[in-house]
């Protein structure tokens, strides 16, 4: 099964974690949605990650939900979101996530994340305030 693991990021903390995902999920292929086009009907499973701020998720992840929701619809997919208020998580998922989306989803999840004036700078820990554990075990669920 070959999967797609898309990413929007602006700290960061979504591609740390997408590339984690692709690390433990064989066939994969990672994909920066801002910097490359990909064709999704290549691939038979689609996973989907963006950083959240003020509720709501990084723009480029929502508009590939908007313009591709129909093939999002045929796919076996998940949905991760990096956000650092892990109270919110389910009002967070519940309003960017159209309902459809959500009942047809593996899972959707957070891993945690960082507020965007806390990212770790160059030489830091890059993975401080992910839960690592969590995306292997979302990970899992794709094998």
């Amino acid at each position: 099964m070959k999967t797609l693991v898309i990413y929007a990021t602006k700290t960061g903390a979504s591609f740390q974690c997408a590339n984690i995902l692709a690390q433990e999920l064989p066939h994969c292929t990672l994909c920066d949605i801002e910097a490359e086009k990909v064709d999704f009907t290549d691939y038979d499973c689609l996973i989907l990650g963006a950083g959240v701020r003020d509720g709501k998720i990084y723009k480029p992840i929502r508009d590939i939900l908007k313009k591709n929701k129909e093939i999002l619809l045929q796919k076996k997919t998940g949905y991760f979101i990096c956000n650092e208020k892990q109270k919110k998580t389910e009002e967070i998922i519940a309003d960017n996530f159209t309902d459809d989306l959500q009942k047809s989803a593996v899972c959707i999840q957070s891993f945690g994340g960082y507020k965007a004036y806390a990212a770790p700078k160059e030489g830091m820990d890059q993975l401080k305030g992910l839960n690592i554990e969590a995306i292997k075990v979302f990970a899992q669920k794709f094998k």
